[in-house]
């Protein structure tokens, strides 16, 4: 990064990782004084007395108009002991190595701190960040999770700032952190989901108005600090309708023990599109998958290596994009049970239980190379893909035995067709 940038933009640099301006590296103490520099962090959800000092925030030092720089050091402990600057008045900053994004996987802390430099008197500064994204969490229970087969929940702040969770995230997805920049007055929730009986859509919206006290001492926006907990019911009614009761609690500073739980419309249930009759679903679009099988295959040990391996290529065509494609295997030769077990636990491939996704999947392309085949894999969205089952064909030529291979494709709308080819080996 940064560093062989810093030293570039900085006109002497005096300690390692660090910028100093040309006329405070020229400071001889007449008209200055020191400053040391302490950074914590203030943690949401926990007592305000819960502050951890830290070491690795980068700290810069502006004017008094905290625009101009005056000084800058890649981590708290790149720092002097103590700063000589010119007395005057400065603010401080101090935040999560990095950048900040709009959606990451980890809180990012921040915050800033006035300080007066007097002649010839060391000032000491704590700067305290706080957590500058809201975390968002949602929950699904078992009914949900056997109900649906797929799912988009999107939060939207009205600015189309948004994040999503999908069924592609698993059933137990990680908290996701959402920069909110000024802070969101309400935020709205929309639900999509298919079921056997077809697809149930909703949207609501999430206000803080019942919110007492938060981290960032708002009582009326969500921003930085805040923890949006999101738990999904589904409910099915004597008409065949699917309904999702919904509980949302906000986390603030001083809300550990008591969450405070958000006003929602519609006392807070999902129902399904009126379209959606229960008697007469939505038909799941498999139609846009189309699926091409090379037939059953018998050849004799020793003759694999000499076969054309366009034999085995499975042509897939998915009008809407294809998500996903799972490889499982089994034979009745243990002996290639074993092996394809060992490719598990060398490449990663877990070809005889879970099974293998092919999207995207490096690992299978370096197994193959191992086994001095090439391989080219789809991209998710892509419309056509030609998986290569002759690819196992110099591994079956010494394994004898009815070898059979299960693919299962899922396009973009959540549709999926699958297949089964099988290869018999002679002794």
């Amino acid at each position: 990064m940064k560093r062989y940038k810093l030293f570039l933009g900085c006109a002497a640099a005096l300690a390692l990782a660090s910028c100093v301006s040309e006329d405070i590296s020229k400071l001889t103490g007449k008209d200055a004084g020191h400053l040391e520099v302490n950074v914590e962090t203030q943690l949401p959800m926990k007592t305000r007395a819960d502050v951890y000092t830290v070491t690795n925030f980068p700290v810069t030092i502006y004017e008094s108009n905290g625009t101009t720089k005056v000084a800058s050091y890649d981590a708290v402990s790149a720092m002097p002991a103590a700063v000589l600057l010119p007395v005057g008045d400065y603010v401080l900053e101090a935040h999560s190595p990095g950048v900040m994004e709009t959606i990451m996987t980890t809180p990012y802390y921040k915050g800033t701190e006035n300080s007066t430099i007097i002649k010839e008197t060391t000032t000491q500064s704590t700067i305290t960040c706080k957590q500058a994204n809201t975390s968002v969490t949602v929950h699904y229970d078992q009914d949900f999770i056997a109900l649906f087969t797929t799912w988009t929940i999107t939060f939207d702040d009205g600015t189309n700032n948004a994040l999503s969770f999908t069924n592609d995230d698993g059933v137990s997805p990680a908290t996701l952190y959402w920069d909110l920049g000024e802070g969101a007055e309400r935020l709205t929730v929309t639900f999509r989901g298919v079921n056997r009986d077809g697809t149930v859509t909703a949207s609501m919206v999430l206000t803080k108005s019942q919110a007492t006290e938060t981290y960032d001492g708002q009582s009326t926006n969500f921003a930085g600090g805040d923890g949006i907990v999101v738990n999904f019911t589904p409910t099915e009614a004597t008409t065949g309708y699917v309904t999702i009761g919904i509980t949302a609690s906000i986390f603030g500073l001083d809300a550990e023990e008591v969450p405070v739980v958000v006003e929602v419309v519609d006392n807070g249930q999902f129902t399904p599109d009126p379209g959606n009759d229960p008697v007469t679903p939505d038909p799941q679009p498999s139609s846009s998958i189309t699926l091409t099988l090379p037939a059953p295959l018998t050849f004799n040990m020793g003759e694999g290596g000499s076969l054309d391996k366009s034999l085995g290529n499975t042509i897939i065509q998915a009008e809407d994009g294809i998500r996903s494609l799972m490889v499982t295997a089994e034979s009745s030769n243990p002996d290639m049970v074993a092996s394809l077990e060992a490719v598990g636990a060398g490449y990663g491939l877990d070809f005889v239980g879970a099974g293998v996704e092919v999207v995207g999947n490096t690992d299978l392309v370096n197994f193959f190379s191992g086994l001095g085949q090439t391989l080219s894999v789809p991209a998710q969205g892509d419309t056509s893909y030609e998986f290569p089952i002759g690819n196992f064909f110099v591994l079956l030529d010494v394994m004898s035995g009815t070898h059979t291979f299960h693919l299962t494709v899922t396009d973009m709308n959540g549709a999926t067709k699958s297949g089964t080819v099988v290869i018999t080996v002679n002794e």
